[in-house]
């Protein structure tokens, strides 16, 4: 019986790992599927920059997801409803400030990924500026990516 429970382990913790490996080619074939996701996410997180340089509320209502969860500096954010009712009266407009995103990082885990940047704010009327350290949490949905939950804080100027 010991023997068993021997040969068990071995199997489960050597043969088992080693037998449901991918092939090299299955690798490869997932790191471009990877990269390719990392694309997707870097490129909604251009449109949602440009989309709120312009109040571009077509790319709001494709990329919230409906549960969207809105966390920042000073607590619960607007939801995706309130976000775009409050963007209705001033859609196609600029704001009265700019906005840059730098050192964007995405991570993809499966159907999950995390995109972490910093966004720098500046008035366009007096030229102060506001940096937010952001999160944002995406989940594909029936292929496509939809952001469910955004996270930002302030963060000191560089």
């Amino acid at each position: 019986m010991r023997h068993a429970f021997a040969f068990a382990m071995f199997f489960c913790l050597c043969v088992w790992p080693a037998a449901s490996q991918a092939a090299p080619g299955d690798t490869r074939k997932a790191a471009g599927t990877v990269q390719s996701d990392v694309d997707a996410i870097e490129s909604i997180e251009a449109d949602l920059v440009k989309a709120e340089s312009s109040t571009d509320i077509a790319v709001f209502e494709r990329t919230l997801a409906e549960d969207y969860v809105n966390l920042n500096p000073h607590g619960l954010g607007p939801a995706k409803n309130e976000i775009i009712a409050g963007m209705r009266p001033h859609a196609g407009q600029a704001p009265p400030y700019t906005v840059e995103m730098h050192n964007l990082r995405v991570y993809v885990l499966g159907d999950t990924a995390v995109a972490a940047s910093v966004r720098t704010y500046t008035a366009k009327e007096n030229g102060n500026n506001a940096n937010e350290d952001s999160t944002h949490i995406y989940a594909r949905n029936h292929g496509s990516w939809k952001l469910h939950i955004s996270r930002a804080s302030s963060c000191p100027m560089n």
